[in-house]
């Protein structure tokens, strides 16, 4: 771990880079921290840094506030978007932190900011293999990979190009229980091995399977479970987006991509599918091993569809009631930019089609002591 700190320079009317202290030379190493607020009455502030490690392919970045001159650092701000949580090492990193969301009507002249550089990335690459009968040869097996517990900004701010208002108000969002969730979306083989029949459109063992409804999901899931093999069910909208964006808080899980330069190499999309679905997992994952959270098929979620909470939340379960049910990730025929980690979606429950497939979650037996 290693920690840099920028020195206030002047009143709340923010930041200038004084001088950085390098808590440890070792690696992870961040250098060259500069930060600076806005002068457009934003109270938006622009925090840039160098991080490198030789070892780590992914560093877990981290911002925390002191409003004493550095004494203590006791705010943890969390309308931030950029390179915190899991970021790439590199240079020039930029981070922007909404003050004035998380400070409302604060001001003052003792403020300090730490960013910190973690190796030790949450390991969330655990992976179990659920054995289903009559899977043909070459059938991908249902591979659960394993999300820690942990805290998260979700929803999209007010100010990421192409969002819809339902992405909104972002908000903090803790799930105290890890679990696990799909490597892939459910396959037309596994969906067959279980139910017995195929209702997709597209064929191919290996394409996600499609034109299945909410209802649809839960009797597979019904059945999943009478295997004897744990507990599964779909997952709520929130541990969706969690697990989707694997630390980032970016527009995609592999950053911002303002140009659609890297979409491809992670997404099948309109621009990219021939119009129909491909196999699963032939897509870059994200940071934590899952694959085609963007694109393919919009996934089913347990929850019903409706407006977000503009409270912090513990482990939400989605509005009470409703009309519809939520899907996430965007499909084959979708726009590029209904690919990304906060956008929503919805359907009826007993409605299908050939864009609407599912993952699933187990929800791992935990041991108390």
């Amino acid at each position: 771990m290693s920690r840099s700190i920028f020195l206030k320079a002047v009143s709340w009317l923010w930041i200038t880079c004084l001088g950085v202290e390098a808590a440890q030379a070792e690696p992870p190493e961040v250098l060259n921290v500069q930060a600076s607020q806005r002068t457009d009455g934003s109270r938006l502030v622009d925090i840039y840094y160098d991080v490198s490690d030789p070892d780590s392919p992914k560093l877990k970045i981290t911002i925390a506030i002191s409003d004493n001159n550095g004494a203590s650092y006791t705010i943890i701000p969390t309308s931030l978007s950029g390179d915190v949580g899991l970021v790439t090492p590199g240079i020039r990193k930029h981070i922007v932190w909404n003050a004035g969301q998380d400070l409302p009507g604060v001001y003052g002249d003792q403020y300090r900011a730490a960013v910190t550089a973690d190796d030790e990335v949450p390991d969330a690459g655990g992976l179990i293999v659920i054995n289903l009968p009559n899977l043909p040869a070459g059938a991908k097996p249902l591979e659960m990979v394993w999300i820690p517990a942990g805290t998260y900004r979700m929803g999209s701010p007010v100010d990421e190009p192409d969002r819809w208002d339902d992405e909104g108000p972002q908000r903090q969002v803790t799930l105290t229980r890890p679990f696990y969730m799909g490597k892939y979306e459910i396959t037309q083989a596994q969906w067959q091995a279980v139910m017995g029949n195929n209702p997709s459109y597209f064929g191919g063992n290996n394409h996600p399977v499609e034109r299945v409804s909410w209802n649809d999901a839960q009797a597979f899931i019904q059945k999943l479970n009478q295997l004897g093999q744990g507990t599964f069910r779909l997952p709520t909208e929130a541990e969706w987006e969690y697990a989707c964006r694997a630390g980032t808080s970016t527009r995609y899980y592999w950053g911002d991509d303002l140009d659609y330069s890297q979409i491809g190499n992670y997404a099948w999309y309109q621009e990219n599918s021939s119009y129909q679905t491909q196999d699963v997992g032939m897509k870059l994952p994200n940071a934590w091993g899952l694959h085609d959270m963007s694109g393919n098929v919009w996934e089913w979620c347990q929850d019903w569809y409706g407006a977000y909470s503009t409270n912090q939340q513990v482990d939400p379960v989605g509005a009470a009631s409703g009309t519809d049910r939520v899907l996430r990730g965007g499909g084959w025929g979708d726009l590029k930019e209904d690919c990304r980690s906060a956008c929503r979606y919805w359907y009826k429950a007993g409605e299908a089609d050939d864009y609407i497939g599912l993952r699933v979650v187990l929800i791992p037996e935990l041991s108390e002591s």
